[in-house]
């Protein structure tokens, strides 16, 4: 008895060995698996930052080495609410190329000009807060600058 618990035991940890060695096996295409948790969450047109979305969609295109085909497929599938309506009344050229898509989608969600002057916090009012890292407040502080159109050196100075 115990001598088919024990065959029963390594076929089990037989096949979980040969389907781990094959989950981690490089794709047989270019485009790369990754995680589900790494894919970019959907995107509905509110209260999500929209250059934040696009660029961690573009990381996401980029990793996978997918090619424009491919991420112009994949676009409309992490929309949803407002943004999927938007996407449908597309005309069919833009919906086709990948810069146009992109250039579109940050044209009508991004942050205009308006937006960026009229924001609660800017490079100019943004302060250390209270128990954050210098480092955190850097990267947060780059960021904003980031956003900040024809922002110069000498402005800053």
């Amino acid at each position: 008895m115990a001598t088919r618990s024990n065959e029963i035991l390594k076929d089990r940890q037989q096949k979980l060995s040969n389907s781990l060695r094959a989950s981690c096996a490089p794709p047989s295409s270019t485009s790369r698996t990754i995680p589900v948790t790494f894919t970019p969450p959907k995107f509905g047109g509110s209260n999500t930052d929209a250059d934040a979305w696009l660029a961690h969609l573009q990381r996401y295109v980029g990793y996978r080495q997918l090619p424009e085909d491919e991420a112009v497929a994949m676009f409309p599938l992490f929309l949803k609410d407002t943004a999927i309506d938007w996407y449908e009344t597309l005309p069919g050229d833009v919906k086709n190329n990948w810069e146009a898509l992109k250039d579109e989608f940050y044209s009508y969600f991004g942050k205009s000009p308006l937006d960026i002057f009229l924001a609660d916090e800017t490079v100019f009012t943004r302060i250390q807060r209270s128990g954050e890292k210098v480092r955190e407040y850097v990267v947060q502080m780059q960021k904003l600058a980031s956003r900040m159109p024809a922002l110069t050196d000498d402005l800053l100075l």
